[in-house]
């Protein structure tokens, strides 16, 4: 008996070939789907922590305030040196800072006839919304402000609490 095995190890090769390139592509599907999700990941912690920069800005902007009143029609954004500051390059992202809610929650008084005010105590809803590459984030922080009325004593601010929306 004649043994014809010519081409046979032609389709061995093949085979082997078509398995390691299978196994290839879904190694390369597996990797490129980690790396998205990782990316998500990385864009989703930066965005929080822009928003908390501009929260940081606004409670910082709030104390070094004159006077409180007027507060609710304010809001800040990210400018320019900023964005250089707390971007990476080729970063694209914002911020914006809204205040919420401002009530007067207490008023001071330096006599008992309570006609000069020493100061007035202010509850104060901040919102922050921060976005990188695509990926956005929101915190609420609630501060309570003492406002002196006399200049040479500056605002105290304290934040009461702190927490990221969904």
């Amino acid at each position: 008996m004649l043994n014809n095995n010519k081409g046979s190890v032609l389709v061995m090769v093949m085979m082997f070939t078509l398995i390691l390139t299978v196994l290839g592509t879904s190694v390369l599907a597996v990797t490129m789907n980690e790396y998205r999700m990782e990316k998500a990941y990385r864009d989703s912690v930066a965005a929080y922590f822009l928003a908390e920069a501009g929260l940081e800005k606004a409670v910082y902007e709030i104390a070094e305030m004159e006077n409180i009143e007027g507060l609710e029609a304010k809001s800040w954004n990210m400018n320019s040196s900023e964005r250089e500051n707390l971007l990476k390059p080729g970063s694209n992202g914002d911020y914006t800072v809204t205040v919420k809610n401002v009530q007067l929650d207490d008023i001071i008084y330096v006599d008992r006839q309570q006609t000069v005010v020493y100061k007035r105590i202010y509850k104060i809803v901040l919102q922050s919304q921060a976005s990188i590459d695509g990926m956005t984030r929101k915190i609420e922080a609630g501060i309570r402000v003492e406002d002196y009325e006399a200049d040479d004593i500056e605002n105290k601010v304290e934040v009461l609490y702190w927490h990221q929306l969904r």
